[in-house]
């Protein structure tokens, strides 16, 4: 069960995963990569990911595409390119398999439901708009802590998590999220960028775990905004599959 919840944080960091009833209706936000024709952009990803816990370290190669913010799949693969797990998310329903292991998550994409299971406090649209290297949050309702030279700082409170968001050259640079005792719940870093025609988007992301003690790296290798998308991501798991449902 162990190696299951390791790969549910894997595909969780660019599906980032679940879609909980986000309070803020998206707005564009100036300088952070969120005009309404990214927001809206179907692409393919491929590259890396590796992941290291005190339990495990592990890399895979991965797949992804997503569809705007309605939808996103993923498939990771190991060595001889043999599929070790794939999901597919959209604003209803998640599915998880894990080819390698004979295991599937099914369930209603709930905020509280993915961070049972993998300790991540972010929303499916959360997720995919980090991955693109977005604010999750209106520019106006962001608080400015401080600035110093082209780094400004930002903050905005949601119940008892404080999100705090870095920008640099207005690029997003550091998400992370912290109690109200000050103790860091998430800290997402974006480390590079690369530009893909008319879009700047993260090239490399780290992401640290603060409550599983381990990080994330994901390298993003190549990008394709030529991506069909009239066929489904979605998948059908074997009836030999042994399920776990969050419903």
């Amino acid at each position: 069960m162990k190696y299951l919840v390791v790969i549910v944080d894997m595909w969780l960091v660019i599906l980032f995963y679940v879609l909980s009833s986000f309070a803020l209706e998206s707005q564009p936000v100036k300088g952070a990569n969120s005009t309404s024709d990214l927001a809206a952009a179907s692409f393919q990803a491929k590259g890396t990911i590796n992941i290291s816990l005190p339990e495990l370290s592990f890399s895979a190669q991965f797949v992804a595409r997503i569809v705007g913010e309605d939808s996103a799949g993923i498939s990771f693969y190991g060595p001889m390119a043999v599929l070790l797990v794939k999901a597919f998310s959209n604003k209803e329903f998640f599915e998880y398999y894990d080819v390698f292991n004979n295991w599937a998550i099914t369930g209603i994409p709930t905020s509280e439901n993915i961070y049972k299971s993998s300790r991540i406090p972010l929303s499916f649209v959360d997720i995919v708009r980090l991955f693109k290297g977005q604010l999750i949050l209106p520019t106006d309702s962001l608080v400015e802590q401080r600035k110093d030279g082209n780094k400004v700082l930002y903050s905005h409170k949601s119940g008892e998590i404080v999100n705090f968001f870095l920008m640099e050259n207005s690029k997003l640079v550091q998400f992370q999220q912290k109690n109200l005792e000050d103790k860091i719940i998430l800290n997402i870093l974006f480390p590079e960028y690369q530009t893909i025609g008319n879009y700047t988007l993260p090239k490399k992301i780290l992401l640290q775990l603060e409550e599983r003690k381990g990080t994330v790296s994901l390298i993003i290798d190549q990008i394709d905004f030529n991506v069909d998308t009239t066929k489904s991501f979605s998948f059908n798991i074997p009836k030999s599959v042994e399920v776990f449902r969050f419903e």
